[in-house]
């Protein structure tokens, strides 16, 4: 078992919480649960699943320090906030959004960095 693999649950979990059964609408306000929330969830869970995949099939992490935790965020940001909204009508570019996929990243780091194996 690597250990991104709880981070992962803990992130799947919050995120399938919020997204059916509106758990954080009394905890945070209800904007942040319903636009910006996942985007964070995202952010944290992309570097530990990256992570997972780079330990099974190359025996080494990927995203193993906070330039490579930032260069993903970023690469997630371009991806999700710029190019999605170009391809697809149903997305809309947000600057928080983006903020919150490199939030996630520094969590994931900070994460990574006291339960590496």
């Amino acid at each position: 078992m690597t250990s991104e693999l709880p981070i992962a649950i803990i992130t799947i979990v919050i995120y399938i919480s919020n997204r059916f059964l509106n758990v954080f609408d009394l905890i945070v306000p209800w904007e942040f649960a319903h636009y910006h929330l996942g985007d964070l969830c995202g952010g944290v869970l992309f570097p530990a699943y990256v992570n997972m995949l780079s330990r099974v099939f190359i025996h080494k992490y990927l995203i193993n320090g906070w330039v490579s935790s930032l260069i993903m965020s970023i690469v997630c940001c371009l991806c999700w906030e710029v190019l999605t909204p170009i391809i697809t009508q149903n997305s809309t570019a947000d600057p928080i959004d983006a903020i919150m996929y490199i939030l996630g990243g520094v969590i994931y780091m900070i994460y990574h960095s006291y339960v590496q194996e």
